[in-house]
């Protein structure tokens, strides 16, 4: 619809004028208000507002609102560019990929990378961004740790200051910034169905502890299920007590199989869940591939040194690095980048002989 008001250049002017008169972290009024004061369109104030917040004039808080910026002359540009990037564990299988497609990117452009790793710890992850702000980092690119709870203060401190924040894997419940994902939903659907298609008809689901990432695995699981017709059984569901990485998998399956229960697939997690699951079915005399057909993922080099090649989901590590690092050069440049901006990446299932049906002779 042609708005008859204010054009969008004097809208963005005129907030411009409107936040000269307001402290840092002032609330701005809503855009219903704005463009009821502008006699504008909501969508032409929410344009004015969203370049604003790309120049540094605001910020925005998800279902709180928008806030005026302490720096308000825009981002700077003069001098070595910094990012940095904080992953729960350089050492894990995923990460790497993820490190080397955001530092392929940085490098093109020119801008120096401080990798941080936090463990998973909340805490760490915390005082990481606090050094950064005081080294005068430019930007951070973060996976978000998972154990324990998390301080957003840091968060709305980057936002405050202007700093931009790209999301990988997840993101934070109530900071709003754009995010690159895998569709975990996806990747465990197509895993199980390609369990159900072997002929698997009770079928395990082998996690870690319960968070976003978990959850929707387990839900790619029981659709796959549901649209099998397979009931979902609760005692065929595990998620491992802990995070940490020494026998997991191993005690869950063997678990199960000293209670009597006999899944004829298994789908884990991750490669490592996978392999302990391969250690506790065969210390049990069941062959996989054979008796148990058995699905990772992640796609790491465990898969071609199992025993039995495992079939896993390739997870697009490099892809979700280099598209994340490709939005920060773009805000760094200024350029408008929305921050419910979310590319969404579509895993592929790599099958090997952990769960196809064995060949005739």
């Amino acid at each position: 619809m042609a708005d008859h008001g204010f054009r969008y250049v004097e809208v963005k002017e005129k907030l411009i004028e409107e936040i000269g008169s307001m402290k840092p972290h002032d609330r701005l009024p809503s855009r219903t208000v704005l463009a009821e004061t502008y006699k504008a369109a909501r969508t032409t104030v929410e344009r004015a507002i969203s370049e604003l917040i790309g120049e540094g004039y605001l910020y925005a808080r998800d279902g709180s609102g928008t806030y005026v910026s302490e720096k308000r002359d825009g981002p700077k540009r003069n001098g070595p560019v910094s990012v940095g990037l904080i992953i729960p564990d350089i050492m894990h299988d995923t990460y790497p990929g993820i490190l080397r497609g955001v530092e392929d990117v940085t490098h093109r452009h020119d801008i120096s990378l401080v990798v941080c790793n936090t463990d998973n710890q909340a805490d760490k992850q915390s005082n990481y961004i606090q050094k950064l702000l005081e080294a005068g980092i430019n930007g951070i690119i973060i996976v978000p740790a998972i154990a324990g709870a998390v301080d957003p203060a840091p968060f709305y401190k980057l936002q405050e200051l202007n700093t931009p924040i790209v999301f990988c894997n997840r993101g934070i419940d109530g900071i709003e910034a754009p995010k690159v994902v895998s569709n975990n939903f996806y990747g465990a659907y197509v895993a199980v169905k390609h369990l159900i298609e072997q002929g698997c008809r009770s079928i395990a689901y082998i996690s870690r502890p319960m968070y976003s990432t978990s959850y929707e695995r387990y839900q790619g699981y029981t659709s796959a299920l549901a649209e099998a017709r397979i009931p979902v059984r609760e005692d065929y569901v595990m998620f491992e007590p802990t995070f940490e990485t020494e026998r997991q998998g191993y005690d869950s399956v063997d678990a199960m199989l000293r209670n009597g229960l006999r899944p004829d697939g298994i789908f884990c997690f991750n490669d490592g869940i996978a392999l302990g699951a391969y250690e506790a079915l065969t210390h049990h005399r069941l062959q996989v591939g054979k008796d148990v057909k058995l699905v990772g993922y992640d796609n790491t080099s465990l898969c071609e040194r199992m025993p039995v090649k495992l079939s896993s989901v390739k997870f697009m590590t490099y892809q979700t690095g280099s598209h994340a690092a490709e939005l920060m050069v773009r805000m760094l440049a200024g350029d408008p980048v929305r921050n419910d901006k979310l590319i969404v990446l579509q895993p592929e299932l790599v099958v090997r002989d952990s769960s196809v049906m064995p060949q005739l002779q």
